[in-house]
């Protein structure tokens, strides 16, 4: 089996996050031929994002991304991915650019959920949840957390991110954002299987 080490930002996405990407490969694209490291590397957002540069066009923090892939490559990983927060910076800035860091180091890919990873598990609500809560267009603005706490009250990333991830509909949160279904595409790139259509 291939392996797969993600490179995290956030404590609550230590568990899920290669919850979703398992899911993603052996439930979406049907891979049965890699396996995601349940201990995926956690790196604070400014070694993944250069914020010494201005928002929103910050690049990737090259020298703190490729000590994380150093550390993925100790766990004999075949490959990485990188998934951290937008917040207010741009994607298609930060993800062509780690993209480009990481082909020089291994095989991989990195997404920046658009705001913040909880972005996803909101649109993964019914879209009248959704606008009751005040999430009207969720990808729009920052505050995804505290709009998520309204739907699931008292909700913590390190307590309820894991079974939040767990009830994601891959389908229905790709079609409803364009940072989640890069996510989906990267693994279909790395995995070799074909993509389904969106």
């Amino acid at each position: 089996m291939k392996r797969l080490v993600c490179i995290v930002e956030g404590k609550g996405e230590v568990k899920a996050i290669p919850n979703l990407c398992m899911r993603i490969l052996r439930q979406y694209l049907g891979d049965t031929t890699w396996l995601v490291d349940e201990d995926p590397i956690r790196q604070p957002r400014g070694k993944l994002v250069n914020e010494r540069e201005r928002s929103p066009l910050r690049p990737c923090h090259a020298d703190g991304l490729g000590r994380a892939v150093e550390l993925a490559r100790s766990r004999r990983s075949d490959a990485v991915l990188v998934l951290c927060d937008a917040d207010d910076d741009c994607p298609a800035t930060w993800g062509p650019d780690a993209a480009r860091a990481l082909q020089v180091l291994m095989p991989g890919d990195a997404v920046m959920a658009v705001r913040e990873y909880e972005t996803w598990l909101l649109l993964n609500h019914e879209e009248d949840a959704q606008r009751r809560a005040g999430a009207a267009a969720a990808e729009s603005k920052r505050g995804a957390k505290e709009v998520l706490r309204r739907l699931v009250p008292g909700y913590l990333p390190t307590t309820h991110q894991l079974s939040e991830t767990r009830k994601i509909d891959i389908s229905r949160v790709r079609r409803r954002s364009d940072s989640f279904d890069k996510l989906v595409r990267a693994l279909a790139t790395i995995s070799g299987m074909p993509l389904p259509a969106r």
